[in-house]
């Protein structure tokens, strides 16, 4: 009897064996499926990371943004003549922002020249510009900027600017390069910009100069020179887009 539960064991011993040697196959081949999954899976994960996103585009909201640009008087009349300070009022533009990396975002902005409007009483006031400017005197201003010699906006109906180039000097602080065509003249210009992205809108402002012969056109000028506007004029932009 001994004898028999003693062999029976052997045998359930050796069928067990067996059976491990078996499974062990199995359960590695197992094992790898799960590893080839995984990696497969972490492979895609990191595909989908590398892959650029796509850029978003915001449209620049004329309500709540602003474009002026400031001039300056000279000569030896220059006590008797006034500073000018004129305000784009039709105007598009875009923003394919790429928020993850905004030196990779595109600006443009196009501005119709024909619905410039010159020295506005308000924005006189806001830009400190107290000297008194009659309706008669504004509207001169205005027919000069349009006419001929000067924007001549007959002939040359937009003024364009298409960034080439963003990089960031800090947090919410940028330089754009780009193309800014003016009277039919295309110059690159750079400037600085402070932005950020607040409440799913873009948010841009800053100034910088630029000199009116560079676009080939002169600045105004009358009596010989005595009175006349400098070259130098300052522009200022206050953007805000939302998508």
């Amino acid at each position: 009897m001994a004898a028999n539960v003693e062999q029976t064991v052997h045998q359930i011993q050796h069928d067990c064996q067996n059976l491990l040697k078996r499974v062990a196959p199995m359960r590695r081949v197992l094992r790898f499926g799960i590893v080839l999954q995984l990696g497969m899976l972490l492979g895609l994960l990191s595909f989908v990371r590398s892959m650029p996103a796509e850029p978003k585009v915001y449209t620049v909201d004329p309500a709540r943004s602003e474009l002026v640009v400031q001039l300056f008087k000279t000569g030896i009349g220059g006590p008797l003549a006034h500073d000018h300070v004129v305000r784009a009022t039709q105007y598009t533009g875009q923003i394919q922002a790429d928020l993850a990396d905004p030196t990779k975002s595109v600006i443009t902005v196009e501005v119709q020249t024909a619905a410039l409007q010159a020295d506005e009483p308000t924005l006189r006031q806001k830009y400190g510009l107290t000297k008194p400017l009659s309706e008669k005197d504004r509207q001169d201003v205005q027919a000069h900027m349009q006419g001929s010699e000067q924007l001549d906006v007959a002939r040359y109906p937009t003024i364009r600017f298409r960034s080439t180039q963003i990089t960031q000097q800090a947090e919410g602080q940028y330089t754009v390069t780009g193309n800014l065509t003016l009277h039919g003249v295309t110059q690159a210009v750079t400037f600085p910009v402070q932005g950020k992205a607040q409440a799913g809108f873009l948010h841009g402002w800053g100034s910088f100069r630029l000199l009116q012969s560079h676009f080939g056109y002169k600045p105004y000028s009358a009596f010989l020179g005595a009175i006349r506007n400098q070259d130098e004029v300052m522009l200022h932009f206050d953007i805000v887009a939302g998508p």
